[in-house]
């Protein structure tokens, strides 16, 4: 049996241990309402959640975590979501970007020191790179290191920072020109307790209310050398990696955030009469309810199939950023729609769908804006040279109808490379409808790989090849569309 097959069956055989004991835990101590309206997650419910082990759930075991593989970690945020995206965020955020480049990156008497506390919840971790000029534009970061010594020097302020409030080591991405260039950057671990570290308030925010979200500022903080993470100086690539393995995550808290929009939607659309009748004998509820529910098994699907990748050690580096675009816009909308078919109750809070629409809001521009991310994938799908195979698998059906849509696409992009050469990355708004027309056909490609048999998944494939084929024929006026919104910002902002 190879490694990945080895640690799928423990994997398994952990979460039919897991999943009940996480079912327990939210039904007894998470409560979502009082969460949101306090803005906070109470100490009461961390130690809870450290009790049935939360916090280590990728942790490796030896250091006293269940050492779950990215897939699997998945479906526990994924269940955490469907009752509480704060406390899901919380876990998850520690579980991904908080603790993954110790445990891939960290020296072994860093990794001794503090990984177990981290799993038995003693310590919760965080993940401080952002700053205020510095957002999806890593390379902006002003955060410095400085060699004094044995040591590093860290001066600077990271800027929403995710379990800040009450995180006892944080993860951060610092330039250090010293350390191999001037655009060189740098992993490092730094504990909260160090001198010089301080902790700003909480931020006030529109949904998510309950997770921590803080500045962090770095004032003469002297860290050992030996808590630069990996090699010093290749802080940005490790970061690429960590966000990969977060954006993945996040786009497990999204499917269980949807998942919990349908369920809540589907019980209402039953109960409610309108005309003499249950809304859900109306055509138009069951076009939307149908379209929610096949878009959120596609998102788990997808997710699920990132995993996947992971496991077999292909990067995932455009596969999560998918991910994390599709789910993010696909419960936003799903969300949208289940409070439309809960008519006025639904913009009341005590249904809970508008929770759920505030909470997801973030999902589409933390961890990369989705615009940003956009321009990325469709980068990289021009810039790639693999050229379009139909897959003999797939020649019938709806297996068919995606070899159809890819082979379009890699028709347009021959055009694009023709015309415009490698000055089609500098146009956005083109990369972008390239990237919607690749997000189309990657999903689809999974929900068909993973879940052939599955009822929803007809459905699912023909509505992203309507988003696919509507991508592609934005595609084709995207320089007009660029003119005509230059020429109105223009005039717009006085230029």
């Amino acid at each position: 049996m190879s490694a990945a097959a080895e640690q799928a069956t423990t994997d398994s055989e952990t979460l039919e241990l897991l999943l009940p004991q996480v079912a327990k835990f939210l039904h007894r101590h998470v409560d979502g309402v009082a969460i949101d309206r306090e803005g906070c997650i109470s100490e009461s419910v961390r130690r809870a959640a450290a009790e049935v082990g939360l916090f280590g759930l990728t942790i490796p075991a030896e250091e006293g975590g269940f050492g779950l593989a990215l897939s699997a970690a998945c479906r526990v945020v994924t269940e955490i979501a469907r009752v509480d995206r704060s406390v899901a965020i919380m876990i998850g955020l520690h579980a991904g970007l908080g603790t993954r480049g110790l445990v891939e990156h960290g020296e072994a008497a860093l990794r001794r020191k503090w990984l177990p506390e981290l799993a038995s919840g003693a310590c919760i971790a965080s993940f401080a790179t952002t700053e205020a000029s510095a957002g999806s534009d890593l390379t902006a970061i002003s955060t410095r290191g400085e060699r004094v010594g044995d040591g590093l020097r860290v001066d600077g302020e990271k800027s929403y920072v995710t379990n800040g409030g009450f995180a006892g080591l944080f993860t951060s991405l610092i330039k250090t020109p010293g350390l191999g260039g001037h655009r060189a950057f740098s992993l490092v671990s730094i504990p909260r307790d160090t001198p010089g570290v301080s902790i700003g308030h909480e931020e006030d925010k529109l949904g998510i209310r309950g997770s921590s979200t803080v500045t962090v500022t770095f004032d003469g903080v002297v860290i050992p050398w030996s808590h630069i993470l990996g090699e010093p100086g290749n802080g940005t690539v490790l970061t690429h990696g960590l966000l990969a393995w977060g954006r993945t995550l996040m786009s497990s808290g999204c499917v269980g955030t949807a998942r919990a929009a349908v369920d809540v939607t589907l019980d209402h659309v039953r109960a409610r009469r309108q005309f003499g009748r249950p809304i859900s004998s109306f055509g138009a509820t069951r076009a939307h309810v149908s379209w929610m529910a096949a878009r959120a098994h596609a998102m788990n699907v997808y997710v699920q199939s990132v995993g996947d990748e992971h496991a077999r050690g292909e990067s995932i580096d455009i596969s999560s950023a998918i991910a994390k675009v599709f789910t993010s816009d696909s419960a936003f909308e799903i969300c949208d729609r289940a409070l439309q078919l809960h008519g006025a109750l639904g913009y009341l809070e005590t249904t809970g769908v508008a929770r759920m629409l505030r909470d997801c809001r973030i999902t589409r521009i933390f961890e990369g804006a989705n615009d940003v991310l956009l321009v990325r994938i469709g980068a990289e799908r021009v810039t790639s040279r693999a050229r379009f195979v139909r897959h003999p698998s797939a020649q019938k059906d709806i297996g068919g109808a995606i070899d159809d849509l890819d082979e379009r696409l890699d028709s347009a992009l021959v055009d694009v490379r023709q015309r415009l050469g490698l000055g089609a990355i500098k146009k956005q708004l083109l990369l972008q409808r390239i990237a919607s027309a690749e997000m189309a056909v990657r999903v689809a490609r999974a929900v068909v790989a993973r879940a052939p048999e599955h009822p929803l998944s007809h459905y699912a494939v023909d509505s992203l090849m309507e988003d696919g084929e509507r991508a592609l024929d934005q595609l084709a006026r995207s320089e007009r569309d660029e003119q005509a919104a230059d020429a109105v910002t223009s005039i717009l902002i006085g230029e």
